[in-house]
């Protein structure tokens, strides 16, 4: 059924698939398969609309039903899982409580009606906690964008490069098909935050994140530690936290990887940030990838990946001069904004916030602006 919630039932038996979709398929999109390593292929299918409950028979050539569950655990966390038994067997029953975190057993033979509550229980414990999940992400992203907002007014050439980071992951995110990936592209906002401890002069030279002496060095090397302090005031960012912990200097050497136990976010957000290093003291982008490649501290996938989502420079042809009347919420800036006075308001690579466009808009009704506005010449963001 088209727009109703997937349901995956695993069993070696195939009359036994056939009773249980006869009996789900008028509430549910079910699917079937008679070997463990076909459903575990369907839970992990990329592009597909997700399987809210998977449903597996216990004894299994090859594999038990506890050991498919906690490979589907692994794949879709948020499935819910069910076990079909043929026996009460207590250590089995433990196992998969310990292992698969089973939501419900059945044994068999089962009667429709306990199947047809069991499965609807486990679809709306699903909803609950893919609600649950997209409500955190919102409100986590909502409120580290406002902060990050605010800052980047106070701090502008600081939080351009935040700016940075975070779209160059966001894109690199989509073309690996991370799971969660709000989470890294918030660690690569915040990972920046304890930036605003730096003396002003550190802070001008930092744009590029490489340091011009030992001190500047010494000062950015601190800094995951720092935004980990202030992450750890938020609740609920444990693993953003995990992947600021993992960030090493871009400018150490030996350029030696990251630590066994960092997660892939750190990779991802490891790789971004060298990258802009790389491009932004003025290597061409291609160059950068070859340099990224050659230094052999990241997956070729990694690496090929990050020269697919783009390169942080704009050809020329894609800038485009505007005026302050024409400029609108999403236009990402091609060059720095100041005020007649000197005073730097926006950098380069900032995109156009709402606060942004009226700060601008202010000064260019008081004192005026001192140069004109440059676009990078896309389509609007939406």
């Amino acid at each position: 059924m088209a727009g109703s919630p997937r349901v995956l039932c695993l069993d070696d038996e195939p009359y036994v698939l056939d009773g249980l979709k006869r009996y789900l398929r008028a509430d549910y999109d079910v699917l079937t398969a008679t070997q463990p390593r076909e459903a575990l292929e369907l839970l992990g299918a990329a592009g597909q609309e997700p399987i809210a409950v998977v449903v597996s028979d216990m004894r299994m050539p090859h594999m038990t039903g506890v050991d498919v569950l906690e490979r589907a655990r692994q794949i879709s966390p948020e499935t819910t899982r069910v076990l079909l038994t043929g026996d009460a067997d207590v250590n089995g029953a433990v196992a998969a409580i310990n292992q698969g975190n089973v939501f419900r057993f059945l044994l068999k033979p089962c009667p429709p009606e306990d199947l047809k509550a069991t499965v609807a229980a486990a679809a709306e414990q699903n909803r609950l906690v893919r609600a649950e999940r997209e409500l955190l992400e919102a409100t986590l992203k909502g409120c580290v964008d406002a902060l990050m907002d605010t800052l980047g007014m106070a701090q502008p050439a600081l939080f351009s490069r935040a700016g940075r980071l975070q779209r160059l992951t966001q894109r690199l995110c989509r073309r690996l098909e991370i799971p969660d990936a709000w989470q890294i592209e918030i660690a690569a906002q915040m990972g920046e935050i304890g930036a605003i401890t730096l003396p002003a002069e550190t802070l001008a030279r930092m744009e590029s994140g490489v340091p011009a002496n030992t001190t500047d060095a010494e000062m950015l090397a601190r800094l995951p530690q720092l935004a980990d302090n202030v992450l750890a005031r938020i609740p609920r960012l444990e693993a953003v936290r995990e992947i600021v912990r993992h960030q090493l200097p871009t400018d150490r050497s030996p350029m030696s990887p990251l630590h066994k136990d960092a997660p892939l976010g750190a990779w991802i957000l490891q790789a971004v940030r060298e990258y802009d290093a790389l491009v932004w003291r003025g290597m061409p982008p291609d160059l950068a990838i070859a340099t990224l490649s050659a230094r052999k501290t990241f997956t070729p996938e990694l690496v090929h990946a990050l020269a697919e989502a783009g390169g942080m420079r704009v050809p020329r042809e894609a800038v485009r001069e505007i005026g302050i009347d024409d400029l609108a919420i999403g236009h990402e800036l091609a060059d720095d904004v100041y005020s007649t006075k000197g005073m730097l308001l926006v950098s380069r690579g900032q995109v156009i916030t709402e606060r942004l466009l009226v700060r601008l808009r202010n000064y260019e009704m008081t004192t005026g602006l001192k140069n004109s506005i440059l676009i990078v010449d896309l389509p609007l963001r939406s």
